[in-house]
């Protein structure tokens, strides 16, 4: 049991890494007024599993991307304040690649893809009624050509 264990483990980090063709850093300049809006994909504390009430909202931005023909799309990692740098930088990463992820299993290709860690980008910004934590754990989809 305890091998079964593991080999899901690695299959879900392997799930979670960027293919080859992916570009992780920094993403390109550009775009232009008539790219789709951002998205905002948001995540549990901790956490880089893509809840299921999001995987409607990959696969809505990924038809998109398909459907205006976008070749560039910014998938940035973000984290709340909380907790240790270090972890929080590969965390946004973390969440960036699972998002990439999904975007790939729902048809876009991996060469589209640029994945950026933010972390701590916004941490502790006033939202009016929302927790500015729950925020800042996302991964945001930008359009950018």
């Amino acid at each position: 049991m305890k091998r079964l264990g593991v080999l899901v483990a690695a299959g879900f980090l392997f799930a979670a890494a960027p293919s080859l063709a992916q570009t992780v850093g920094a993403c390109p300049r550009g775009g232009g007024g008539n790219q789709p809006p951002p998205v905002r994909v948001l995540f549990d504390l901790g956490s880089a599993q893509i809840r299921a009430d999001n995987k409607p909202v990959i696969a809505q931005a990924a038809a998109t991307a398909k459907a205006r023909q976008v070749s560039v799309i910014c998938l940035i990692g973000h984290t709340d304040k909380l907790g240790d740098k270090a972890f929080n930088e590969k965390l946004s990463r973390s969440r960036a690649q699972a998002v990439a992820a999904q975007m790939i299993r729902d048809g876009v290709p991996a060469n589209h893809l640029y994945v950026v860690a933010d972390p701590e980008a916004f941490g502790n910004m006033g939202l009016g009624k929302e927790d500015a934590s729950v925020i800042d754990r996302k991964v945001t989809i930008f359009f950018s050509r």
